[in-house]
């Protein structure tokens, strides 16, 4: 597919801007044109707010533009909290309406529904970018489960770290600001209880140094009860998940239930707990992207699952040794995985490699809604 027109890139560098504050709505952007100049944008609000489309409308006098959306405009559906952006554009006036995706959820009406009122709309401008863009929206409105994203922080050798050597950390500042970029824009961050015991870590947000506004919901894996509910992890500054398995001590459930945690009991797998009923789970509860940040072995669960979409691996300048724990655990499932669409992002001294696994890829993008 072609490139996106000037005026789309710039609704979806709008959409871009929103990724991670709106869910469980897509982040669109939209932009009106007069004249071969953009006179109004927007941008999708918070779950509630706005609309895109109704953000750009409501700055100017739209009557006789052409309006560029990242994705089909919506319409009336049962418990909507917004007025229909359909509705919208055509009470403003608008002349011609570009769509770069039609929405799974709205299936082609909100096309059907412009072109009834009068209005050009064409669809497919900058397509394969806002598929790529809204990748997870696109997964869970398909599946019901949410898009996974696993990130790791490896030496040359492929090893995680060194606790050993006193080696917990390994990449630089200009990765871990980037690591705290990408937890801004998803929905949920997931670890095992071995790094909760090993690390302490808070798992919040913080791009630019700052607490974002919208945390994601902390996911933390301990089928056995080992996590001290002390722990930085439990601390009231985002919603907190712990997936448990039937016979974890009362003691400790009801320790972080008195915390305000959500518990969710798991059936279990070969000894593991079962991860496809935990996306479910988090689906049902509108998280669509989520991030799996380690250890090893639930990395290693969730490709054995083939459970992964996308890998972030941060590559960092040292050689580990003997006594590197190495990314792959001893003896532990692991399939081969192949990349797709690979980036090599520099982030001094580290490297930053993105790659899609094909574990589920998104829809051929439909250019022509059904009559």
């Amino acid at each position: 597919m072609s490139a996106p027109s000037p005026f789309m890139q710039a609704a979806i560098d709008l959409a871009a801007s929103v990724r991670g504050t709106t869910s469980p709505n897509p982040w669109v952007g939209a932009v009106l044109v007069r004249d071969g100049r953009i006179i109004a944008q927007g941008a999708t609000a918070p779950y509630g707010g706005p609309h895109a489309e109704a953000n750009a409308l409501a700055r100017t006098d739209a009557r006789g533009t052409t309006l560029y959306c990242t994705l089909e405009p919506c319409v009336p559906f049962p418990g909507k909290r917004t007025p229909p952006c359909t509705e919208t554009i055509i009470a403003a006036g608008v002349r011609r309406v570009v769509i770069a995706l039609l929405d799974p959820h709205v299936g082609g009406k909100g096309v059907q529904r412009l072109r009834n009122a009068g209005i050009d709309v064409e669809i497919g401008d900058g397509a394969e970018a806002v598929t790529n863009l809204l990748r997870p929206y696109l997964k869970w409105r398909q599946l019901g489960i949410p898009y996974v994203i696993a990130k790791v922080a490896v030496s040359l050798d492929g090893a995680v770290g060194a606790p050993a050597a006193g080696i917990t950390w390994l990449t630089g500042e200009a990765a871990i600001a980037r690591a705290h970029r990408d937890r801004a824009s998803v929905d949920a961050i997931l670890v095992g209880s071995g790094t909760v015991l090993a690390d302490d870590p808070a798992l919040t947000a913080r791009p630019n140094g700052q607490p974002a506004p919208r945390q994601p919901v902390r996911i933390v894996l301990d089928a056995r009860g080992r996590t001290d509910p002390a722990a930085r992890v439990f601390q009231p500054t985002a919603p907190v998940i712990v997936a448990t398995a039937p016979g974890s001590p009362p003691t400790w459930r009801q320790a972080l239930l008195q915390r305000g945690i959500t518990l969710l009991e798991l059936e279990r797998t070969e000894g593991r707990l079962e991860l496809r009923q935990l996306l479910q789970t988090l689906g049902q509860r509108n998280i669509q992207s989520l991030i799996v940040e380690g250890g090893p072995t639930v990395h290693a669960s969730f490709f054995d699952a083939d459970l992964v979409d996308e890998l972030h691996a941060y590559v960092t300048p040292r050689l580990l040794g003997s006594v590197g724990l190495p990314l792959v655990p001893p003896q532990h499932p692991f399939p081969i995985v192949h990349l797709d669409n690979v980036e090599i992002e520099p982030l001094p001294p580290d490297v930053l490699v993105r790659g899609y696994t094909g574990s589920w890829q998104p829809p051929l993008p439909i250019l022509t809604p059904e009559a």
